[in-house]
Formats: C-alpha cells, structure tokens, sequence
C-alpha cells in the first residue's frame, strides 16, 4: 500500500462527500462499491483520521471530512484554471482574468476598465460573469473568479 494520498483518493473522497451515500457515489465514479469504500479506508488510514460516520442508515462527514471537502473543491477548482490557463498560453495568449460583476458596475466601470486591460495587455482575456456580492465573494475563495465588483453598504 503507498503511503501518500493520490488524485484518485480525492476524486473518490469528493464524489462520497457530495453524495453522502456509498453506492450513489460508486455509481457516478463508474467503480464497485466496495472498492470505494476500500479506497476511502486507504486515505482515512494514510490521514490518520476519521473523514466518515458511518451508520447503517447514513453517512455523514466529521470535522475533519467538512474540512477536507472545502480544500478538496479548491483544489479541483484551482486545477481547472490551471488547465484552462495552459491552453490559452499554449494558444499564444497571456492568460485569462476572470471578472465578477453586479449589473450596475457594467454601465460604466466595466467598459473602462476592460479597454484598459485590451490597451495594456492585448494578450489576456477576459471573461465576465454577473453575480451577487455574496456569490462573487465565494468564487473568488473558491479561485472561480479573480476578482469582483460588489456593492458596499455605507
């Protein structure tokens, strides 16, 4: 048995943790369910932790599981960008800045700012997307978003 946690164990440790249910997250990974529940023993004893509570009804994440949820989804998130960051550099271009926005911030800040971007940095890209405060505060932590434009209340 290797000693060091794998992408295949956090794959497998996601699709449980989003599922709550072994079966269902077998089902979607295309794996026996027993199998998976081996894989995710595996990491809980590489961890020296308990990510799971395990009943016969449920299964539920521990503290240490919520945790670990969180980082993963970073992880896997940060992992797109990476990716989509490649092919456009592999494209030619510098990369790509992607931008949150409230519906207001769109009339006259946005169309500024993104010809100064295109002025200065022809190579980057941008990309746009509307959300609200809350939601654009989440992408960005979760490395969706670079970076946003929210309303603050005075």
């Amino acid at each position: 048995m290797s000693n060091q946690i794998e992408l295949r164990h956090l794959t497998y440790f996601l699709a449980v943790a989003q599922e709550l249910h072994f079966r269902k997250a077998a089902e979607k990974l295309f794996i026996s369910q027993p199998g998976l529940s081996r894989q995710i023993k595996q990491m809980e004893e590489i961890l020296e932790t308990q990510l799971f509570e395990r009943n016969k009804k449920k299964v539920g994440l521990t503290p240490a599981g919520h945790y670990l949820k969180k980082e993963v989804e970073y992880i896997f998130s940060h992992m797109e960008k990476v990716e989509r960051q490649l092919k456009l550099v592999g494209d030619g271009d510098s990369g790509e800045l992607r931008i949150g926005f409230l519906g207001s911030a769109m009339q006259q800040v946005i169309p500024k700012m993104l010809l100064r971007i295109k002025d200065n940095y022809p190579k980057v890209k941008t990309s746009l997307e509307e959300l609200s405060n809350f939601a654009q505060v989440d992408a960005v932590l979760k490395d969706k978003l670079d970076m946003g434009f929210v309303r603050v209340s005075r």
